[in-house]
């Protein structure tokens, strides 16, 4: 009997490591997507500004400025959802 008491205080020790082990990859895996998606918020940002200063003074037709306004604006709603999406899941660190 106490042969089974000990070797089942001995899973549930070995289950729990597991469990911790499980969450700690799962919060390195949330940390890297938070970072990855800081990274790709930058990059949308910076070309943003690139194009910006690469345009500034220039005089693009409608049709194509609408379609350079849509890009960003689709981006920027990407980025958004993503955002929100993370808010709902993600504790504050």
């Amino acid at each position: 009997m106490i042969f089974l008491v000990v070797a089942l205080a001995i899973y549930i020790v070995f289950r729990l490591e597991v469990l911790v082990a499980t969450l700690d990859e799962t919060i390195a895996l949330v940390e890297a997507e938070s970072t990855k998606l800081d990274s790709v918020i930058a990059l949308v940002d910076g070309l943003k500004a690139q194009l910006d200063e690469a345009l500034s003074g220039a005089v693009l037709p409608p049709a194509v400025q609408a379609k350079v306004d849509a890009i960003f604006a689709a981006a920027s709603t990407n980025a958004g959802k993503i955002t929100d999406a993370l808010d709902l899941n993600v504790p504050t660190p």
